[in-house]
């Protein structure tokens, strides 16, 4: 795999992409951010980090009034060419008509230590953050 050693080699946009399909079902228990005292309006950002050829960015439609369990039942797929190197990330964001999105919580993993099948993944909220720890999301994985 030489384009591991050189940045400007072709050889990843030459290989057969494999495709990930991604199915958000639902969130559980996703908490108020600090500064809120309304009721979380949930909506999930899906980031490939990777090659340029690979980098993707999609947004699931926000769900209202609901941080207890809101389901989105989406899917969203990626076709990657270099999947050695790339790395999903999933965002939740609390959606704010008049101000900034708060962030609610992240996970990231390697694209190659994804395993086909239904996940239930916990959120994490970065450094010195606590989170109640039943806050996670229902996830559907297909690699072709």
């Amino acid at each position: 795999l030489r384009f591991f050693s050189d940045p400007r080699s072709t050889e990843a946009l030459q290989r057969r992409p494999i495709r990930l399909s991604l199915g958000i079902i639902s969130g559980q228990y996703l908490p108020k951010p600090d500064s809120s005292k309304d009721i979380v309006d949930p909506y999930i950002s899906m980031e490939i980090y990777g090659i340029p050829s690979d980098v993707r960015k999609y947004r699931s439609k926000v769900v209202s009034n609901n941080g207890f369990n809101p389901q989105w039942n989406e899917t969203f797929h990626f076709d990657l060419r270099c999947p050695e190197v790339a790395i999903l990330r999933l965002c939740v964001k609390d959606f704010d008509k008049t101000s900034a999105n708060d962030f609610i919580g992240e996970f990231s993993i390697p694209v190659t230590s994804i395993r086909p099948g239904y996940s239930q993944v916990r959120l994490n909220t970065g450094y010195a953050r606590t989170l109640d720890p039943s806050a996670s999301l229902l996830i559907r994985t297909a690699i072709d």
